[in-house]
């Protein structure tokens, strides 16, 4: 269970879809595993996509506290605060199919500025793994520390993000695959991210399955 303080009202909840939802990931073999990297000021619609999406296909998430005090604490942009499992440095002892950054201007500026996130997304690349990133993470975190150069990539459409991005051929897609990269544009394009995330990690097939789960339409 995570603790969810809403607005100074704190509640217990699972950060999961009704039971009802079938899961759609393979339950034989190694589980795939993602690290979801958040830090004060994240965007909330961008990391529940990506973290409810990901459970439901059966992988295996981590979600680390990328603060600059040691804490698992994390507060979003608008006042939603949760306690991820483990902080940055804890959760980069482990490898991950796949590592995602959710926006949130002021979390996107952090996570750009974190020496060991950005350590451990070149060493990602380099390994040709999986990362994802949406909205002004793929400027500021990405962008910013040269990680799209040679990609096609799409982020929020505010001036100072779109300058940030070296190939602008598919800057208006609302997700874009590039290599090993997949990224995003907004909160209201993160169900279709996290769906096509679930489709490269997997199967066309399995994403499908998931998508019909959660009644999204087509």
């Amino acid at each position: 269970l995570c603790v969810v303080s809403l607005f100074g009202q704190t509640t217990e909840k699972l950060l999961q879809v009704n039971d009802k939802v079938p899961r759609v990931g393979s339950n034989t073999g190694p589980r795939k595993t993602a690290l979801i990297v958040i830090s004060d000021g994240f965007e909330e619609l961008e990391f529940v996509s990506a973290f409810d999406l990901l459970s439901i296909a059966n992988v295996q998430v981590t979600v680390a506290a990328a603060n600059a005090q040691p804490t698992i604490k994390v507060q979003s942009t608008n006042g939603l605060s949760i306690l991820a499992t483990k902080t940055l440095n804890e959760a980069l002892s482990t490898p991950y199919d796949i590592i995602v950054v959710p926006g949130g201007h002021k979390n996107a500026l952090a996570l750009g500025e974190n020496k060991r996130l950005v350590s451990a997304l070149r060493r990602q690349k380099a390994e040709k793994k999986w990362i994802a990133s949406i909205c002004a993470a793929t400027a500021l975190v990405l962008a910013k520390n040269g990680l799209l150069e040679g990609e096609t990539g799409t982020t929020y459409p505010d001036p100072d993000y779109l300058k940030l991005i070296p190939n602008k051929s598919k800057i208006t897609d609302r997700v874009v695959v590039s290599n090993k990269i997949i990224s995003s544009r907004a909160p209201g394009t993160s169900v279709e991210w996290g769906l096509e995330i679930v489709k490269q990690l997997f199967d066309a097939k399995t994403s499908e399955a998931l998508r019909e789960g959660i009644l999204a339409r087509a």
